[in-house]
């Protein structure tokens, strides 16, 4: 009997460790394709050596997971030895479609995939995705590759190869010593001069269960809650203490007055009309590959020509790595809420650059070459009672790059400057602002003309001089870099066409980008948002370059002064919640800008002041060039530590509370007039097989409107775990003149981050959203009615609802 169970114990061993072998040399394998397919991308030297370290934090995760799953398939072994078998072969493929997955968003971002995870709306997500899998089919060849390879490596080699009983004793032995010395599973961030080098070395699975860990550990240290009223005053004081405004409330911290002087006005010939605004915002447009001395040369040379006519500041940054910041940043100078401002359930009162001009007689509009509900883009756009908002291009104008699914990002750039010229000539000519921002350069980068730019790269590339390093990456971001060739022509063409309008004359161009691109690597932290700014107009007086420092968040300030300085209008806001002031327009390097940035996780962990930037704990000086040295300096981390984690709280306070801008500031485009108040307070229990269900009748709505307003509430209680394949709340505009429904337009809400605070399983949850429709679109449908509804594309959709509440309101 002993003998029996000592060969099965043994018999447990060798498959144990034949499997965690397999799975060991399979994981260290794929740093093969890291390096071919990442770290050819990072302006680091020395890839190969930090790979070649990595291998030691690639086996020291393997250990750690090996040992971790030891005992469950002891357990399922001594009761069905070939169920533990395929359990254990079943866990490891989807370990390693994950690490695969993990190193494809790696490859994509030039930066590991975080706890993003716990904290983005969950359809984005699955867009991100979407973006993704219609790349082609060589993204799933490593897939492929490494799974077999696993498999070959168990079945013909481990699995016949015999085992020593010592061995799999010292594997075990070395399961748990790294089991018990965790904390030492990742390198050390402060021994790299450059984050690349950093993520390259370190085992990506391990990046992010650390990441994730430490998100959880501290999500709620800043929260206003932990705070009485005397601490919460002091870091009001402390906030306003340490930014240049006159203040004037500590109810609303970030309130002062609008006394902002106009930096810009003196380098225009303005004409007696207030000029029309136009803000061109290009998708992932970087400093990297465009504008003079750019670090890997330059790819858009339209734009470097337009540079030489233009203001240009050269120094440049967003707030944050993603599209999600950009909008509220630019046209709001916004603080950014728990994921960002746009993606707030209920967004607080607030000023806007557009709200500001609307009421002061300016036509606004927001043309978007893809989706204007990508991280709820549209939804802040409407509710600042923008006149129009493009969404409908009609049979003219073709899709670019739709995938094997069916599936497209958008509209080329060039189809968005058309249309966009249509949409003008069709609606009256008063001064107006245009917010722009294209679609071409967003994954999955395809788009009809892209085998003729791949040809001019490969020409460019022969004629340029640039390091060998330099020139690895530009090879392996060709497929990035042809797009923004081509949106630098479509630019072009869209300046040359702007040129023949007869109001061209009196126009004002802000281009900037909307992020750093995450597929082309950074130079460092500070260059994850580093963007160009180009100011142009044929009123201008001579072009200039600026070296200062200057962000996204100065903009609103800037041509809010600009407008409201040199013309007497109705509307002037006596206080304002900028959290900048206008553009710094010293012409040699420095920076005034106290500033944090949000990360693609949604945390807030970097922040520049003076001359200096906290990353992620790290203190860095910053040199002329916008690039970073390590840097020493006890006093000063904790100073720019202390504003951080007191914007952290300021920007909670201000959020969650409702105190950015007073609400008996009516700043809607009219008078909201109730038009209907629905109310269910009796429980129900909602279980369809269907992708939607309606919750209310249907409104129709009246011709006589303008805007239609809708806000919603309710308390869920969903029965299935978890924040994935939840449903929505879907908001839509329908035709119902004819048999079936025809939607004009729809806007979903992730129904797990509806909620005011952290969705909390398994519990009740109060969930709130708004939003505004601009019906001038619409007046050609003869039955429009306004639907709510949830919408799932998983079902069933499973939930109990309570107490919801609906109110329609109609502008005129």
């Amino acid at each position: 009997m002993s003998n029996k169970i000592s060969y099965k114990r043994f018999d447990f061993l060798q498959s144990w460790f034949s499997i965690v072998i397999a799975f060991i040399v399979t994981i260290c394998l794929v740093r093969i394709f890291e390096y071919t397919a990442v770290a050819s991308k990072f302006f680091i030297a020395n890839a190969f050596r930090y790979e070649l370290v990595g291998l030691l934090y690639d086996v020291w995760a393997c250990l750690i997971y090996s040992g971790v799953l030891l005992f469950p398939f002891l357990l399922l072994y001594y009761i069905n030895k070939r169920s533990a078998a395929f359990a254990f072969h079943f866990v490891n493929v989807l370990f390693i479609i994950m690490y695969l997955a993990l190193l494809v968003v790696f490859s994509e971002r030039t930066r590991p995939f975080d706890h993003e995870f716990f904290t983005r709306n969950a359809a984005d997500s699955w867009l991100t995705s979407k973006q993704m899998l219609t790349s082609g089919f060589k993204l799933y060849i490593p897939f492929i590759i490494y799974i077999a390879l696993y498999f070959v490596l168990y079945y013909r080699v481990f699995k016949r190869t015999g085992v020593k009983r010592y061995l799999p004793v010292s594997l075990i032995f070395l399961c748990l010593v790294s089991i018990f010395l965790i904390q030492f599973a990742m390198p050390s961030q402060n021994n790299f001069i450059k984050a690349g080098g950093y993520y390259l070395e370190c085992n990506k699975f391990s990046f992010w269960i650390k990441d994730s860990y430490n998100y959880f550990k501290t999500k709620d240290k800043n929260t206003v809650s932990k705070l009485d009223n005397k601490q919460l005053e002091s870091e009001i004081n402390f906030y306003q203490k340490e930014h240049p405004f006159q203040f004037t409330s500590t109810e609303y911290p970030l309130l002062h007055l609008n006394n902002s002087k106009d930096v810009l006005g003196s380098f225009f010939n303005l004409n007696k009309t207030p000029p029309n605004i136009v803000i061109l915002v290009v998708e992932g447009l970087s400093r990297d590959f465009s504008g003079d001395k750019a670090y890997a040369t330059s790819f858009t040379p339209f734009l470097d020509s337009l540079s030489t006519k233009s203001l240009v500041w050269d120094n440049f940054l967003s707030t944050a790595p993603g599209t999600f910041a950009a909008h509220p940043a630019i046209s709001g100078s916004l603080p950014y809420g728990r994921r960002g401002f746009s993606l707030m359930s209920v967004m607080p009162n607030h000023l806007s650059l557009i709200k500001i001009l609307r009421l002061n007689g300016y036509r606004t509009s927001f043309m978007i070459g893809f989706n204007p509900d990508f991280d709820n883009m549209g939804g802040y756009i409407r509710l600042q009672g923008t006149d129009f908002i493009l969404s409908h291009y009609g049979p003219k104008y073709k899709e670019m790059g739709v995938g094997s699914g069916g599936w497209s990002m958008g509209y080329p750039d060039d189809a968005l400057f058309s249309r966009s010229f249509e949409v003008m000539d069709s609606v009256p000519k008063t001064p107006y602002l245009n917010i722009y921002h294209t679609a071409t350069s967003h994954e999955p980068y395809l788009f009809e003309q892209k085998p003729k730019y791949e040809k001019l790269f490969d020409e460019k590339l022969k004629t340029i001089v640039v390091s060998r390093d330099i020139r690895r990456t530009l090879k392996a971001t060709k497929y990035v870099l042809v797009t923004f060739m081509f949106a630098d022509d479509c630019i072009k063409k869209f300046f040359a066409d702007y040129a023949k309008r007869p109001e061209y004359s009196n126009t004002i161009f802000f281009i900037t980008g909307d992020h750093h691109i995450g597929s082309f690597p950074s130079t460092g932290n500070i260059d994850d948002y580093h963007v160009p700014l180009i100011i142009y107009s044929p009123m201008l007086k001579a072009a200039k370059k600026f070296y200062s420092v200057n962000s996204h968040n100065n903009l609103a300030p800037t041509i809010t002064s600009l407008v409201l300085n040199n013309y007497k209008l109705p509307y002037n806001p006596k206080e304002v919640h900028w959290l900048a002031n206008v553009l710094d327009t010293c012409a040699s390097f420095r920076n005034i800008q106290s500033m944090p940035f949000m990360a693609w996780s949604r945390e807030i962990n970097d922040y520049i002041y003076k001359d200096y930037m906290l990353s992620e704990g790290q203190l860095y000086k910053l040199t002329p060039e916008l690039l970073e040295e390590p840097y020493t300096n006890d006093s000063i981390k904790k100073h720019i530590t202390h504003l951080l984690e007191n914007f952290k709280i300021i920007n909670s306070y201000v959020c969650d509370s409702n105190k950015i801008y007073p609400p008996e500031q009516n700043l809607m485009p009219g008078t909201k007039e109730l038009l209907v108040s629905f109310n269910d307070s009796v429980p129900k229990t909602i279980f369809t097989n269907k992708h939607d269900t309606s919750l209310m009748p249907d409104f129709v709505i009246s011709r006589q409107y303008k805007y239609l307003y809708v806000e919603t509430s309710a308390d869920v209680y969903l029965a299935s775990p978890g924040t994935e394949n939840q449903p929505d709340f879907r908001l839509a505009l329908v035709d119902r003149s004819g048999l079936n429904k025809k939607y004009l337009y729809w806007s979903k809400r992730d129904i797990v981050l509806m909620t005011k605070n952290d969705y909390q399983p398994k519990k009740w949850n109060h969930v709130s959203t708004n939003d505004m429709f601009t019906l001038d679109d619409y007046r050609n449908y003869n039955n429009v009615v306004f639907e709510l509804a949830l919408f799932n594309v998983r079902t069933p959709i499973n939930l109990k609802m309570k107490g919801l509440k609906v109110n329609i309101y109609g502008i005129k």
